[in-house]
């Protein structure tokens, strides 16, 4: 695991200021490091706006962040990105519905479809998946059609 530096951490969030007042935006941001990630939290009064419709600005936002920063983050390490809680509460969402998929399957043995997801919120549904014993997941679908399936091993 990557060693995170005090050093890139300040740089992290003088970029995220930068992008922030580029774009015209007044907001207070935090940056942390944990477990072989940086945390960009941002706090601002125009979060739908960098939100946008189900979260399509923030993961633009995030992959500009994580391109503007690509040659100061040490390897391996990964860059969030998250405004207002979004992110947070998006996981939560996630593993509910995750959790409540894997009781079905348990229960009937019949796989079970999820709706469809971007590549972050597949990953995480998937990371929640291989942690249960007896159940598995794959992606079936393109693009923004693309689902998770879970059923029994």
């Amino acid at each position: 695991m990557a060693n995170i530096s005090v050093s890139t951490i300040k740089q992290v969030k003088e970029r995220a200021e930068k992008v922030l007042s580029l774009l015209g935006v007044d907001a207070k941001t935090n940056v942390s490091a944990e477990e072989g990630r940086i945390k960009v939290s941002i706090d601002s009064a125009d979060k739908a706006l960098l939100i946008g419709y189900r979260g399509e600005n923030l993961f633009a936002l995030r992959y500009m962040m994580a391109l503007i920063c690509r040659e100061i983050l040490p390897e391996g390490t990964s860059l969030v990105v998250d405004v207002g809680g979004y992110l947070k509460d998006k996981e939560k969402r996630i593993e509910n519905m995750v959790d409540a998929a894997v009781k079905k399957v348990k229960e009937t043995g019949m796989e079970e479809m999820l709706p469809p997801m971007n590549p972050y919120e597949r990953m995480l549904a998937h990371q929640r998946v291989s942690g249960i014993s007896g159940i598995t997941s794959y992606s079936e679908g393109v693009g923004a059609e693309r689902r998770i399936f879970v059923t029994k091993e």
